[in-house]
């Protein structure tokens, strides 16, 4: 982490991240392997990210999201991979309000 980014805003730095993976895969822009890459990748950032209490607010939605990341681009099943694009969408608008919510609490810098 860069010595000038809070806990926080480096955690929101990673999260805006993960739904750019997940939101590329969403709309055709990325297939499955690049997908799964990209979450065991986002993932190991995630866990090395410092847990602070603000930072958890994003953390925890941006965690999620990569599971049904990894979920959606393991799934052979058209049925079961709909399912975890369900799940992705609705965590990606999570994550996206989250962010917002740091910046109105002014603990993310704009």
């Amino acid at each position: 982490m860069h010595s000038r980014f809070s806990p926080a805003e480096h955690a929101n730095f990673i999260a805006g991240k993960v739904v750019s993976y997940a939101e590329s895969f969403l709309n055709e822009r990325a297939d499955r392997a690049l997908l799964g890459r990209n979450a065991q990748s986002v993932m190991i950032e995630l866990v090395a990210c410092a847990d602070d209490p603000a930072a958890k607010a994003i953390l925890d939605p941006a965690r999620l999201l990569t599971i049904a990341m990894i979920g959606a681009a393991g799934a052979d099943d058209w049925a079961r991979r709909m399912r975890w694009c369900e799940v992705m969408t609705a965590l990606v608008a999570m994550v996206r309000q989250e962010s917002n919510e740091l910046r109105k609490s002014g603990v993310q810098r704009s």
